[in-house]
């Protein structure tokens, strides 16, 4: 089962996305990095020892407003680097001007929502990239929807 890696500096962004996955039965391990470089540098990381570990996470979430380095620039990374070819990379942020969603797709995004976010938007992500997603077996109450608003899919 691959790890999420959820890139946010927003607690309560991060943890509507907890909550989100948590309420549909998403069992893939969660990482939190609140910071862009911290990110790029836990990707690195991963990527060597992919070989003897678990390698690197399945999906990435991924803000594009960070501290560090800006999620534009870790999109830049991974398109340079064949061996994260394989990661589902989903942006998150508040900015929904077309430009700049183009320039996360050009970068090699395959999913983008636009935040605030509303969890059918998750549900929707999750059915449209089968395969990236572990789920538990056991029940889950559901809770009131949160505000993940996807804007467009691509692969």
């Amino acid at each position: 089962m691959k790890e999420i890696l959820l890139v946010e500096d927003s607690e309560l962004d991060a943890q509507l996305v907890f909550r989100a996955l948590k309420r549909h039965r998403l069992a893939n391990p969660v990482r939190h990095i609140r910071d862009g470089l911290e990110a790029m540098n836990y990707l690195r990381q991963t990527e060597k020892v992919a070989a003897i570990g678990p390698g690197l996470p399945g999906v990435l979430l991924l803000d594009l407003k960070l501290p560090g380095m800006s999620g534009y620039e870790i999109l830049e990374s991974l398109r340079q680097r064949p061996p994260r070819a394989q990661m589902l990379r989903v942006v998150l942020s508040q900015i929904g001007d077309v430009h700049m969603i183009k320039r996360a797709y050009g970068l090699g995004a395959d999913s983008y929502l636009v935040k605030p976010l509303r969890e059918d938007d998750l549900l929707d992500l999750i059915a449209a990239f089968p395969g990236y997603w572990a789920f538990s077996p056991r029940h889950v109450t559901a809770a009131p929807t949160s505000s993940l608003r996807q804007v467009s899919t691509s692969r």
